[in-house]
């Protein structure tokens, strides 16, 4: 279970009839196992944690001429947050690259919710050192992580883990974003992780504090350090090599219980 307790995807596990015919709910962190367990009063003997996992990313150099941010989530997740604060940073020599678009979830959902986004899109391509590239496949989005220096996401989302930081510090970038949901237990401890406020005000001047100390501290020997240990550790712990055990050893348990 990926969803967080207000989405409808998850609004079955509020039937005990439901619950009651399943024998595990595997969640794919400790922070939204244990929401759910608080909201829908879901016996904890029948949940487990198993982590996402990722294909391993190979390291590339950055390069050294400029800093690179990268944006590569959807738009109502903190895009908004981050244009303001980089326009008000108006720096030279650092780029942002927004991979954004509502065609992700199809052609139908694109066409409800397009036009919600279109604006903010425009502003993007209309905005001195933002490049904007709409949707890329997964494996374009990989490729220009090992380009960039820094993952920049003001998190106004209660993410459940989150692929794109994991990605992104697979490749080496710092991630840079907010306590809310579980991002704090899936970047710790590499993340730069502000704390998250409700006013957009606070949340844009305490991000943009954080953002402005990373990008003038990417290329110092204690960055640098972390960044290396970060994706070695990254690489590792999120690979598809161990979840896939951690998957097999599961399934072997639940068997040997039902026989």
């Amino acid at each position: 279970m990926h969803h967080f307790v207000n989405q409808e995807e998850a609004k079955n596990l509020g039937s005990k009839d439901f619950i009651n015919k399943l024998d595990w709910i595997v969640y794919n962190s400790k922070w939204n196992l244990e929401h759910h367990i608080k909201y829908f009063d879901i016996p904890r003997n029948k949940c487990v944690v198993i982590k996402n996992a990722i294909e391993k990313i190979s390291f590339d150099e950055k390069p050294s001429d400029k800093i690179s941010l990268i944006y590569h989530t959807t738009p109502w997740r903190g895009l908004k947050i981050l244009l303001k604060v980089f326009k008000n940073l108006n720096l030279d020599n650092v780029e942002l690259n927004v991979c954004s678009s509502t065609i992700i979830y199809g052609k139908k959902f694109d066409s409800l919710l397009g036009k919600t986004y279109e604006g903010l899109f425009d502003e993007c391509k209309n905005t001195k050192n933002i490049n904007y590239f709409g949707f890329l496949k997964n494996e374009k989005i990989i490729e220009k992580l090992k380009k960039m220096h820094i993952f920049a996401y003001p998190s106004i989302w209660p993410e459940t883990s989150c692929i794109a930081a994991i990605e992104s510090m697979a490749a080496g970038c710092e991630v840079v974003t907010t306590s809310l949901g579980a991002l704090n237990e899936t970047c710790s401890p590499f993340g730069k992780i502000i704390n998250f406020e409700k006013r957009p005000e606070d949340l844009e001047i305490n991000y943009r504090e954080a953002l402005l100390d990373s990008i003038k501290n990417f290329w110092s020997d204690k960055t640098q350090k972390k960044l290396k240990l970060q994706r070695e550790t990254i690489n590792a712990t999120y690979s598809w090599d161990l979840r896939s055990d951690e998957w097999k050893k599961f399934f072997d348990k639940i068997r040997k219980l039902k026989t």
